[in-house]
């Protein structure tokens, strides 16, 4: 009975809609920019924020290579590690024009917006963005 159910879902979705999100992304995506992302922050700021996950990346890799562990890393534990260390990277990319918009959040109070490698990526945002 849940599979008739479930196949029944699947096969009355509405063509239409399906269709409009089909035709929408492709134009989307043609239109999207951000110049700010063609720059990398300098890896020494990146280090800063969430420096354990830099520990837990040597961590990971060391596991994958030594063959008699019987800890192995999951596909998820290595995945999560590269979405932090993208995530880090795109907050410092998106930080400076933040910190334009809201510059009374606490947050810029961190050491890292104070360091001069981050006052040299800002001007070299603000010339790109």
């Amino acid at each position: 009975m849940e599979q008739h159910n479930d196949k029944r879902r699947i096969s009355h979705q509405p063509s239409k809609r399906i269709g409009a999100v089909d035709v929408r992304l492709p134009h989307i995506w043609s239109c999207f920019y951000l110049a700010r992302a063609a720059l990398n922050p300098p890896t020494s700021l990146c280090k800063k924020l969430f420096p354990a996950i830099g520990k837990w990346h040597d961590r990971l890799a060391a596991k994958e290579l030594s063959p008699g562990d019987p800890i192995r890393p999951t596909v998820t534990d290595n995945a999560f590690v590269q979405v932090i260390m993208m995530f880090r990277k795109t907050f410092l990319q998106d930080s400076v024009l933040m910190m334009e918009l809201h510059p009374c959040y606490p947050i810029w109070q961190h050491s890292t917006f104070s360091d001069p490698a981050y006052w040299s990526f800002k001007g070299q945002v603000h010339i790109i963005a």
